[in-house]
């Protein structure tokens, strides 16, 4: 046998290499086939993804206007803050939990914001507002670990006097996805800051500046190399500025009557135009602790607050006026001729005895009387016999026409309407049936009666001007960042009071009587005539509510107050009003002296 290979070996070995150079080819077809497809197909897309990632929009957040008193005393303004963010295309779940580590944030929640199918994934959001220095330098410290993270200085809400006015001035907030949906066309993004209560809602539009955008070179890491040559900067535009109607200095000396220990309202009006003066609900609350992420045991401690520090009593509380009301039913059953005032009732001796209802009064008896001392004692047995008179239909006509019932249509927040009870109300499918005498308790101010402090004012501020009742007004004016003017609030009036000169004169003549010789004693001032009317609300659910009503000067008035004291003794609202319009007539030729120093919490009163 011959050594050497065979043709057969040959062949095999020949169609190896010829399948080998055709996987070969294939191979190099394929990739050119994929260059192709990828340099000129597609060549377009792949240049712009290199693009975004070379290139970072970022959003030049605007300042947002100040909120100021009538005098230019500062309540909202801005302050610097850092602010993490993250381009969710650049962000991998590893970097989300690291960064999560970093800065103590809900790591689900940093994930949810990112994954959010509403974000543009290739531009930065916001995934945490207002955090501290140590964490923003320890975030900065770990960028090369954090690929799409970065970290910025942003302008942050500050409300410098703290709860002062907070329920008025309100907060502001990130943006909600319901409020996003409603609001995408105007403008805002996810991540966005925006007015969530009072002022800070109700004027969003003229606080809201318009925000900047600058693009950002960015090296294969997510680290930025500065403005991308050749690219404008299209620079943020300054929210306007809103001057509003209070008076820091009587908003201030209201809170401080009105202990943080207890609950109540109170709200002060210029009686001729409606513009509030201070508007105080108690207890108050930080707004500041809502301008960043808050964390969750605090929120629970305001929910779960027995006295409900969230809830604004000024427009939200609703209590039954108690004898205030009897402003109200003495004024229509002196309108409708049912008493003079010389009328004598029935002689009040501990009650008063209806069909088999015995109605009793609030001391141990007045005997007989006529209406001007009924007013200045505020006997209830008068009234259960007037309001009897009376009737529901005509009660309740001039309870609407005085303002009740219906919300006050103040310019800056929602309100509630509180109740007036018809007809109609008293249904005996809803379990409501109506009796005869539950006339003598609405009259009185008791019953299923209900109003807010802020319509109790504004009907103050009518019986002192003279018939007028105004609607209440907070905003004074709004200016924008170079000092021009956009807009200026006014009086507006709702209506007038149903009533004539006369009956008027009569009502408030009784007012003066309450605080000279009555039940508001202890609200006189030894400069100035007080008009004013106290009232003691039984409150099923525990210790009554003390109210009271007054405006100063009688003679000429500048100033209206109502208050509620919620589970306090008879009459501890009144030497809370008389503080109020002691310093408000005190300092009200007394001009504040410039803007209050920053870091001072003191005015300068000449």
């Amino acid at each position: 046998m011959s050594g050497g290979f065979s043709q057969n070996d040959n062949s095999s070995h020949r169609g190896q290499l010829y399948l080998f150079m055709g996987i070969v080819t294939a191979l190099f077809l394929l990739l050119a086939v994929r260059l192709f497809y990828f340099q000129v197909i597609s060549g377009e897309e792949y240049r712009a993804h290199s693009e975004r990632n070379r290139i970072r929009p970022v959003v030049l957040e605007a300042l947002r206007g100040l909120i100021l008193d009538r005098y230019g005393v500062v309540l909202a303004e801005n302050s610097p803050s850092y602010t993490i963010d993250a381009v969710p295309f650049e962000t991998s779940d590893e970097t989300v939990d690291y960064l999560g580590e970093l800065t103590g944030q809900d790591v689900q929640a940093i994930r949810r914001r990112i994954r959010d199918p509403s974000v543009n994934r290739f531009n930065p959001i916001p995934v945490q507002r207002n955090v501290s220095f140590n964490i923003a330098s320890q975030v900065e410290e770990h960028l090369l670990d954090l690929p799409g993270v970065f970290v910025q200085i942003t302008p942050g809400r500050m409300y410098g006097k703290g709860t002062l006015a907070s329920h008025v001035l309100g907060y502001v907030s990130e943006i909600s996805r319901a409020e996003l949906d409603g609001l995408a066309d105007e403008g805002y993004r996810s991540g966005d800051i925006i007015g969530k209560l009072g002022v800070e809602k109700s004027f969003e539009q003229h606080l809201r500046g318009q925000n900047g955008l600058e693009f950002m070179e960015v090296n294969a890491r997510g680290e930025e190399l500065g403005p991308l040559p050749g690219m404008p900067v299209l620079l943020p535009e300054t929210g306007n500025n809103v001057y509003l109607t209070l008076d820091t200095r009587i908003q201030s000396v209201a809170e401080e009557a009105v202990p943080d220990s207890l609950a109540g309202a109170l709200v002060a009006v210029e009686p001729r135009t409606g513009a509030v003066i201070a508007i105080v609900s108690r207890p108050g609350y930080d707004p500041n602790l809502f301008t960043e992420w808050i964390p969750q045991e605090t929120w629970d401690t305001l929910r779960n607050h027995p006295l409900k520090p969230l809830l604004d009593r000024t427009r939200d509380g609703q209590y039954p006026p108690a004898s205030t009301m009897k402003i109200v039913t003495a004024s229509a059953a002196l309108e409708e001729d049912l008493v003079t005032p010389n009328s004598v009732f029935r002689s009040c001796n501990r009650g008063y005895q209806f069909g088999n209802r015995w109605a009793g009064c609030w001391t141990s008896g007045h005997g007989s009387m006529s209406f001007r001392d009924a007013m200045t004692n505020s006997c209830d047995v008068y009234f259960y016999q007037v309001g009897h008179l009376l009737g529901l239909d005509r009660w309740g006509r001039y309870a609407r026409g005085f303002g009740f019932g219906v919300p006050s249509g103040i310019d800056a927040g929602v309100e509630q309407a509180g109740l007036v009870p018809d007809a109609d109300y008293y249904d005996p499918a809803k379990n409501r049936v109506w009796t005869p005498g539950k006339i003598l308790n609405l009259a009185i101010g008791q019953g299923e009666l209900l109003v807010t402090p802020l319509q109790m004012a504004m009907m103050t501020a009518a019986v002192a001007n003279g018939g007028v009742l105004y609607k209440p007004y907070i905003l004074d004016r709004v200016e924008s960042a170079d000092g021009e003017t956009v807009t200026t609030g006014e009086p507006r009036i709702r209506d007038w009071l149903p009533v004539s000169v006369e009956t008027l004169r009569l009502i408030q003549d009784s007012m003066i009587a309450v605080v000279n010789e009555g039940t508001a004693r202890s609200a006189q001032l030894p400069y100035a005539q007080l008009a004013g009317k106290t009232g003691t609300a039984e409150n099923p659910h525990g210790l009554d509510h003390s109210w009271f009503i007054a405006y100063a000067p009688a003679e000429a008035p500048r100033i209206a107050v109502a208050a509620v004291m919620e589970n306090a003794p008879s009459g501890s609202a009144v030497p809370v009003v008389r503080k109020v319009i002691d310093a408000y007539l005190s300092l009200e030729n007394r001009p504040v002296a410039g803007r209050i120093d920053e870091d001072s919490a003191d005015y300068a009163i000449p």
